[in-house]
């Protein structure tokens, strides 16, 4: 996909780039214009981010790495910002994380969210609380899994349901629990009877942060409107296992 490249003559040095592609650029007084498949087109006019009638957003990345040789804790993103419309991806050299949209909320005087695990990252059981059930005592249906004894009360729908086989597998989040059968939304993979089942709580829903020496941030906006992005501020703690 072609790119063009912003030159600013003031600061003698390259300094953006953008999505669109036109065919020709001028300057008229203060308006600048572009030519695009033998269209005139006026920029700075009408609904940011959009060109050509395709609408781009933008974004901007940056990386968090303070204190280079600890393993840390990013936590949670801070913007200043007059915008709630961002979403954030988030990776670091051991882990990947989201924002997910209407997340950013106000506190404090900041866009604030907690950086949320990948819901997809669905074996990583590390800092989520796990209850065994025991082995599986029967399939009375599709997607309904009975156990020996009642499930605990400390498990609730949206937990997630596994088993063991020799390799632990995924079945499905639960949608209802009643006496000792599970019920799931679908199931991924089908237990046998007799494999060894167990939850876990929900790995967006439990997430702690992301953990690893650095972090590469993107934030995006695809807001029709005037948007301003101060600074970024991140809850970095060290970790210690």
């Amino acid at each position: 996909m072609a790119t063009t490249i912003t030159f600013d003559e003031l600061n003698n040095g390259w300094t953006s780039f953008h999505s669109y592609e036109p065919d020709w650029m001028t300057r008229l007084g203060n308006r600048f214009y572009t030519f695009s498949e033998g269209n005139l087109y006026i920029h700075d006019d009408g609904a940011r981010t959009s060109f050509y009638n395709q609408k781009y957003g933008c974004y901007v990345e940056f990386a968090v790495n303070e204190g280079p040789s600890d393993i840390k804790i990013f936590k949670n993103l801070k913007l200043e910002t007059n915008s709630s419309n961002w979403t954030a991806t988030v990776d670091t050299d051991l882990e990947s994380g989201v924002v997910p949209a209407g997340k950013f909320l106000d506190k404090e005087g900041f866009k604030h969210a907690y950086i949320r695990r990948l819901s997809s990252d669905t074996l990583n059981f590390n800092e989520l609380s796990i209850q065994g059930l025991g082995n599986l005592q029967e399939i009375p249906t599709a997607n309904r899994y009975r156990f020996t004894d009642n499930i605990p009360n400390q498990i609730s729908e949206s937990d997630v349901l596994y088993f063991n086989d020799g390799s632990t597998k995924i079945i499905g989040s639960i949608s209802t629990i009643t006496d000792n059968i599970i019920t799931t939304n679908t199931s991924t993979n089908t237990p046998s009877v007799g494999n060894f089942c167990f939850i876990a709580k929900n790995p967006e829903a439990e997430s702690f942060g992301l953990r690893g020496y650095f972090a590469k941030v993107k934030l995006t906006n695809d807001s029709n409107s005037f948007v301003e992005l101060f600074a970024v501020d991140s809850e970095v703690v060290k970790s210690y296992m």
